[in-house]
Parts: C-alpha cells; sequence; structure tokens
C-alpha cells in the first residue's frame, strides 16, 4: 500500500541549533582528517580524544560523528564531529539516530519526523506520517526511512517501511513475514538492513522466528528459527546473526548463528541477567547493562568479547554503560579503561579474526580509576581549640569508595584508626577524637597518615594517599606522656614508675587506660614519697618530687614520655611526714610545695621555676595540721585569688582551704563526710570542663572520679567509678 503527499516544507535545523565549542582535555590535536572515509580513524589519531559530554549515553555514530544524550533537568542532545570536536546542541525535543550513518531523525510527537544528515549539513528531510492515520509505532531509523510498526485487524503486526521521496510520502509492507505473525521486536542494523523477531500459530503449532529484512526490496530475505522465550537483543553482522534468549527459570544464554546456516551454537551466561550483546567481525561483544558504582563488583559489568572461532574471551573495557553499532562493523561503547579513562570508545574488527581493537574516540576528561579531587589535612591538629579541631576530608572522582586511614605517631609507632565517613558522593571525612586504637590519647608531635580508598565496584587498584600532620596540645600539670590529658603515676612492687593515660568518654565522663601502661623509669623503689606538683621546673612537662629514705629530695624534670636524670633539691626532708603540692598559693604563677612535719606544723616551699632550686627556704603557715592524714593541693577550686588545699582527718571528714593569695588559708569549710576510704588526690581538670577535680582509689583496683563543680561549698560531686586499674596492690601511688 502507497500513499503520497502533494506537499512538504523544510525546517533548516542549521540554523536553528547552537554550537559549542570543543574543549580538549590536554594535549593538541594532530594532523587534520579526511573527510571522505570514517572519521573516527582522525580521532584515535589526536593526541587527545574529542569531548564526551559528562553522564550522557551514546545514542549512534555515524561516520563523521555521533549523537548523545545528556541526563539533567531536560535531556540535552548533541552531534559532535570525531575531526575537531565541535558539538552541536539540538534543539529541544525527542530524537533518534540512524544506525551506522551521520542521519538523525527529530520527532515532537505529532506524527511529523525530520531527518537531518549532521556531515553535510543541508536541508533536512520531513516526513509527515499524519496521512497514514492512527496506529503506527515508530521502531527505528534506517537512514533517511522510518521502520514503523502496526497492529492488524486479526491480531497480527506488520512491518512498515515509511519516507518520503520527491515530495511525496511512501509506505511499504514489508513481504515475507507470514500472515498473523506478532512482531515482539525490531532492531534497525544498518541503512539497508533491519531485524525482527516475531511469532506466529500455524495449524495451531506456535512457531518463533527472527527475520533479516532487506530495505531494498522491502522483503525478509533469512529467517532463523528461535525458542519460545522472549528475545532481549537481535543483532547482525556480515557474517553472524545473534540474540539474548531469557527463559523463565533459566539462565540467560546468547544464541549466535552463522548467517545463512541453521548451525546455532548457545552460550550459557551463567546468571538470569539480560546482557547485551553486539557482533564486531568474529567476536561477539556482551556485558550487563549496570551502574558503574556498583557493590558488591561485578566482573559482567565490564564489555567483554568472545571469539566466535577459537572461543577465546577478552575484556575491552573495564566497564560499559551505552553502546551502539558503528559504521563498517565497529561498535561504539561508553564506558572506561585504566589506561585512559572515561568516554566513547570504539570498538573495531581486528584483522585476519585478531581481538578487537580498542581506541578512544571522545573523553569526559574523567579518570575510570579511583583518584584524588581535593583534600583537606592540615598542618597541625589542636585538640585545645573550641569545638575541637577541623575534620579531615577528601574527594574523590568516583562515587561509591570505601576509605580507610591510619596515623602513626613518628616517635612511638602508635596508631589511631579514626572511621572514615561518606559525607556526600565523593567526599570522605574523618573526624578523629585524639585517641590511639588502644584508647590511650593521642601524644603530641608528628604523624605520618595513610589513606587508602577501595572503588566499591572493584575497579582499579586501592587509592593509597600519604602525608603527614603534627599534633599539638597545651600541657597540663599531671600530663607525663606528652598528650595534654592528666595521668595516673603509678609505681609498681619492682620499682618501676608506669604511666596510665586519661581520657574524656562522650557517653562516660573520664576513662583510664587499664592495661599495657608506659613505663617511664625504674629503680623507684629507692623513695619513700612520690608527688607531682606540675611544672616546677620552668619546662613544657609536668615534673615529679621524691623523697628517698634518707631524706634527700630530688626533682625529676618532665621530658616528654619520659623523666630528665634527678637534680637534688636538698637533704633534711625526713622531718616531714606529708608532702602535697600543685597549687599555686601566692600567686606568681608557679606552682608550691606544702609538708607538714610530726608535730603538726605545715610548711610552704614557694616554687622558683629553677630546675637547680626549684623551691625558696620553708615559710612557717600555721600549726594543727597534724589531725589530717591526707592533704591535697587541689588547684584553684574555689574561684578566689590563689591555690586552694583539701584535707582529710581522721574521721574521714573532707575540710577545704581556701587559699588568700599570699600563702595563708581562709578558714576551713566542712566538704563532706564519708572520705575515709577515699584518700582525695588532685590531678586537675581531669574531665576538661575548664575546673579542677579529685580522684582517688580503693580496694579492687578501682579509681573513683569526683567531678569539680565550681561551688567552694560543695567543690565535688559524688565519685563515680571510672576504670579498673591495677593499682591495688603497688605500696606507693603518686598522681
Amino acid at each position: 500500500m502507497n500513499r503520497t503527499r502533494s506537499t512538504r516544507y523544510r525546517l533548516s535545523v542549521a540554523a536553528a541549533v547552537a554550537t559549542a565549542l570543543a574543549v580538549t582535555a590536554g594535549g593538541t590535536a594532530g594532523a587534520s582528517a579526511p573527510t571522505t572515509a570514517f572519521a573516527a580513524t582522525a580521532a584515535a589519531e589526536q593526541d587527545v580524544a574529542v569531548p564526551f559530554p559528562v553522564d550522557a549515553t551514546i545514542v549512534s555514530a555515524g561516520p563523521t560523528g555521533f549523537l548523545s544524550a545528556q541526563s539533567g533537568e531536560q535531556l540535552t542532545w548533541r552531534w559532535t564531529r570525531y575531526a575537531d570536536g565541535v558539538a552541536t546542541v539540538l534543539p529541544p525535543g525527542s530524537y533518534r539516530g540512524a544506525k551506522q550513518t551521520d542521519i538523525v531523525a527529530r520527532t515532537d510527537g505529532s506524527g511529523v519526523y525530520t531527518l537531518s544528515d549532521m556531515a553535510t549539513g543541508g536541508d533536512p528531510l520531513e516526513v509527515d506520517t499524519r496521512p497514514l492515520g492512527e496506529g503506527y509505532t515508530l521502531s527505528g531509523v534506517a537512514g533517511t526511512t522510518l521502520v514503523m510498526r502496526k497492529a492488524t485487524a486479526t491480531g497480527g503486526t506488520e512491518l512498515h517501511l515509511v519516507g518520503e521521496e520527491q515530495g511525496a510520502l511512501f509506505e511499504h509492507t514489508v513481504t515475507g513475514l507470514p500472515t498473523g505473525a506478532v512482531i515482539t521486536a525490531v532492531a534497525v542494523d544498518s541503512p539497508d538492513t533491519v531485524v525482527a523477531a516475531y511469532a506466529v500459530t500455524v495449524d495451531g503449532v506456535k512457531r518463533s522466528r527472527v527475520a533479516v529484512v532487506d530495505i531494498a526490496t522491502r522483503a525478509v530475505v533469512e529467517e532463523y528459527a528461535t525458542p519460545d522465550v522472549p528475545l532481549e537483543r537481535i543483532v547482525l553482522s556480515a557474517t553472524h546473526i545473534a540474540w539474548v534468549e531469557m527463559a523463565v527459570g533459566s539462565t540467560t544464554k546468547v544464541a549466535v548463528t552463522p548467517r545463512g546456516t541453521t548451525g546455532t551454537v548457545r552460550h550459557d551466561m551463567g546468571t538470569a541477567d539480560a546482557f547485551a550483546i553486539q557482533l564486531v567481525g568474529d567476536w561477539l561483544t556482551y556485558r550487563k547493562p549496570g551502574s558503574y558504582s556498583v557493590s558488591p563488583p561485578d566482573t559482567q559489568y565490564a564489555l567483554k568479547a568472545r571469539s566466535l572461532t577459537t572461543g577465546e574471551t577478552v575484556k575491552l573495557l573495564e566497564h560499559a554503560r551505552t553502546a551502539t553499532p558503528g559504521p563498517d562493523g565497529t561498535q561504539m561503547a561508553t564506558g572506561g579503561t585504566l589506561e585512559h579513562g572515561e568516554g566513547l570508545y570504539r570498538i573495531s574488527p581486528g584483522a585476519d579474526g585478531a581481538r578487537p581493537v580498542v581506541s578512544l574516540v571522545a573523553s569526559t576528561g574523567q579518570p575510570t580509576t579511583l583518584e584524588l579531587v581535593s583534600q583537606t589535612v592540615p598542618a597541625t591538629i589542636d585538640f585545645d581549640q573550641p569545638g575541637g579541631p577541623a575534620p579531615l576530608a577528601w574527594a574523590f572522582s568516583r562515587i561509591a569508595a570505601k576509605a580507610r586511614i591510619e596515623l602513626v605517631h613518628t616517635a612511638t609507632g602508635k596508631k589511631a584508626t579514626p572511621p572514615v565517613y561518606l559525607t556526600d558522593d565523593v567526599r570522605h571525612t574523618t573526624h578523629w577524637n585524639g585517641l590511639f586504637t588502644d584508647s590511650v590519647t593521642a601524644y603530641n608531635g608528628t604523624y605520618t597518615w595513610k589513606l587508602t580508598a577501595t572503588p566499591h565496584n572493584g575497579i582499579g587498584p586501592d587509592l593509597v594517599l600519604t602525608g603527614t600532620l603534627k599534633v599539638v596540645r597545651k600541657p597540663t600539670p599531671h600530663d607525663f606522656n606528652d598528650n595534654g590529658s592528666p595521668d595516673l603515676l603509678v609505681r609498681n612492687g619492682v620499682g618501676d614508675l608506669l604511666v596510665y593515660d586519661s581520657h574524656v568518654d562522650p557517653r562516660w565522663g573520664p576513662k583510664w587506660q587499664e592495661e599495657n601502661p608506659v613505663r617511664i623509669g625504674t629503680g623507684w623503689n629507692t623513695y619513700d614519697r612520690l608527688v607531682t606538683p606540675g611544672n616546677v621546673a620552668g619546662s613544657a612537662y609536668a615534673d615529679v618530687v621524691a623523697r628517698d629514705r634518707t631524706g634527700v629530695l630530688w626533682l625529676h624534670q618532665g621530658a616528654g614520655r619520659t623523666l630528665a636524670p634527678r637534680v637534688r633539691v636538698g637533704g633534711g626532708w625526713g622531718v616531714y611526714n606529708r608532702l602535697t603540692g600543685g597549687s599555686d598559693l601566692n600567686g606568681d604563677g608557679r606552682p608550691d610545695l606544702l609538708a607538714t612535719d610530726r608535730a603538726g606544723v605545715l610548711w610552704l616551699y614557694k616554687g622558683t621555676g629553677s630546675a637547680t632550686a626549684p623551691f625558696s627556704k620553708a615559710v612557717r603557715i600555721g600549726g594543727g595540721w597534724g589531725a589530717y592524714n591526707a592533704l591535697a593541693a587541689t588547684g584553684n577550686i574555689g574561684g578566689g585569688p590563689a591555690g586552694d588545699l583539701v584535707a582529710r582527718d581522721a574521721s574521714g571528714v573532707l575540710w577545704l582551704y581556701l587559699g588568700k593569695g599570699d600563702g595563708t588559708f581562709a578558714p576551713r569549710t566542712r566538704i563532706g563526710g564519708g572520705w575515709a576510704g577515699f584518700p582525695p588526690i588532685a590531678m586537675g581538670d581531669v574531665d576538661r570542663d575548664g575546673r579542677p577535680d579529685l580522684v582517688s582509689y580503693t580496694a579492687g583496683e578501682v579509681v573513683h572520679f569526683f567531678k569539680g563543680t565550681g561551688n567552694w561549698k560543695a567543690p565535688f560531686n559524688r565519685a563515680d567509678e571510672t576504670s579498673y586499674v591495677p593499682i591495688n596492690s603497688y605500696p606507693v601511688i603518686a598522681f
């Protein structure tokens, strides 16, 4: 059946389109491309491929260029030339490409199709199908011919070839299809050939076939029997025909038949997933359509090829998103390789049946491997900053990656492995809490860091980044391992001096290290008194004052995670039965030492800041202090002008002496009873809320925390058990 139209009008697409200048991703273009042969050859000879839009699919590819569709608020359609990368943005509408040609068909949904030859730029051809009436569905474009399906009155399907010639509309019904055939799939292979799958019932027996239609003769020229299962893809080459069979309850099969024969060979894909296929020379290419960023990894997302002669299988692209037949028996696919990155690739037949040749035609400029886009890693992390330090962050080139980080303290080898979180599609962030993996507060000093990012899709190697940074914290009076946190200082039974670190758990408050303390000295069983008054010698670290059994007082100056060799302070200290230190009692900014003799007199030794003579001569404060069996110089807990003192009497009552700032104290204030089993020990601001605290210990190796309140009338909250630390069996303990 033929129908004609007597009139037509032409719309100049060339005048309506916007032309975008090509953007070349580094490098320089090579020699000018020939215009007569397949121009993709010129692209392969360039130093750098032409641009391909990011987030775009390949729609069709011809001898001189390709049609792409870029996602966004609305699809952006472009025609890009291989030779120079000039991209023409097409007017809004819906587009199809005529396979293996430079012809692009546009429709606005009204039944009018505008066919433009993008290579010549000539006037487009308009095909108005409205006079054909209702019931026609476009299945594809073969050159300048529209391939359309139409249902028949008996429930079958006809295949029609529609176009315009010399100003008249023509329509031809394809011959050779059985009466009553129901067409289930149509695929345009080239300007000359269409393949169609159909089913028909003859004498009560259902038959399924794939038919090859010659456009020139408008007739079926070949047929191949297929099983009665859905066929997802049908592809054609000069020598073979192939299709994908997806039977319910079975794995996917790809059937390949040499043209003109019945020698069908079926390849089991091993899964029930759909596969996209194409024939390139003597090879079958196949891939499972899917996202580039997939987890867990699936090797079927790669574009692979299988030899139809030897059975050899090779990987062509690490992944492929979309594909279309290209001219001269090629395949054009969007995807990526580790070497050349993301873009549009041409798969060409190899010489004499050799492996297909892969060449990059157009590039998005994106890597296929996981790469670093940006990072924010400070040179210094200051954990004393209000609100904590800024996070460490890295942005990668691809989504769906898992990152992990390891920080190593250079001086000690201790490690931290804070979690790394995905904060948006490509940005990974870690908020380090300042702790090592064993919950010890991280030491000051230089760290090396190594970030390892693993792509979820399994494509390419891990991305490994390294660097250095420095951790700083302000020194605190009871910090003996250079990390800014107060420590428990314990002497064990063999004379080792051990440091148990503290840290603040956001849920439970202060916690102490329970295992593997740092040993900072040996031979400490020569001393019968240990005092930790803070920094009395002018360095940046906390010091230890110790009295030996002959009554000589020694200074061990802090030196980070160790102590400097001791310095003799002086003799005659055996007259004292109580020693404490840490409060600045006279307001000069230096911690002082307090001692009670056996007559109950309290003496003040003012700190000098000198490592060789750290204390001035004794100043008598007053008598009657023999009533107390424990003293703790707490620092300023009362809000007055100077440091204060806490004393426990024999009945377990705790008394507060507020310092006046001149080395003396205000009258005592009772601040609580029941302290008989809790020797008060000053450790400064343990929970880092800006107020001095107290700690104590009881049998069972339990350390208790008494939170400072800032109220001198009730300066401490009740005790909370915070940690089990093996101190119960140690004869001498200093904090």
